[in-house]
C-alpha cells in the first residue's frame, strides 16, 4: 500500500523565500540521493509562506528504510538541513493511500 510522508514548514515573518528555497534544495537532494521525487508547494491561505514537501513511497517498509538513510545522510551533511532561524514550526505526517 503507497505511503504518502509530507512535511511541512511554516515560516518566520519576512522568511518566506528562504523556505521554499531550503524545501527546494532538499526535494533535489532527495531525488539524487534516493530516486524519491518529491513535490514542493506553496500554500495558499492560511499560514504565509508555508510550504509542503510530499512524497510518495511504495510501501511503510521503503519508508522505513529510507527515513533512516536520511538521517544518516543529513547528519553526514548529505541533505541539507533549514536555515536557523526561518521556520516558526513543522510537521511531519504519514498517509496511507487507499
Amino acid at each position: 500500500m503507497t505511503v504518502v510522508y509530507t512535511r511541512t514548514g511554516t515560516p518566520n515573518g519576512g522568511k518566506q523565500g528562504e523556505a521554499l528555497a531550503y524545501f527546494r534544495a532538499r526535494a533535489a537532494a532527495i531525488k539524487q540521493q534516493y530516486g524519491i521525487a518529491p513535490e514542493v508547494k506553496v500554500r495558499v491561505g492560511g499560514p504565509v509562506g508555508q510550504v509542503i514537501m510530499i512524497s510518495r513511497l511504495k510501501d511503510l517498509a521503503e519508508f522505513e528504510a529510507t527515513k533512516r538513510r536520511v538521517i544518516a545522510d543529513t547528519a553526514e551533511g548529505k541533505i541539507p538541513t533549514a536555515p536557523e532561524g526561518v521556520f516558526a514550526s513543522g510537521d511531519d505526517a504519514l498517509w496511507l493511500e487507499l
